[in-house]
């Protein structure tokens, strides 16, 4: 674990890829939300709770880790992570306000 964090480039790889995945599979849990099931309920609520403090933290935390990056791939990596706090965590932070904090929210 000490020397992938002593490695930025991946760092904020991974960070992009994991916020990009968890993203993914929040949208699909989301268009879940007309099945009738229990577990499927379940499974969403669960999901939504784990995943969007994620998605709101990890494009964070990528984005700072991004310049400590030597070399040409800093400017790209630090625009991606830009652009994932700027549309991904804005969504995350739209739906976890209109989940638990607002009350006319379906």
């Amino acid at each position: 674990m000490k020397e992938f964090l002593r490695k930025p480039s991946k760092v904020a790889l991974t960070s992009l890829t994991a916020t990009l995945v968890v993203f993914i599979l929040l949208m699909g849990v989301l268009r879940l939300a007309g099945v009738e099931s229990r577990f499927v309920h379940m499974f969403g609520k669960v999901t939504i709770a784990i995943s969007l403090p994620f998605l709101i933290l990890n494009p964070l935390f990528g984005f700072i880790y991004s310049f400590y990056i030597k070399g040409k791939r800093k400017i790209l990596y630090i625009l991606l992570h830009l652009a994932c706090v700027c549309t991904i965590s804005v969504f995350a932070f739209m739906a976890f306000m209109f989940r638990y904090f607002v009350p006319f929210a379906p």
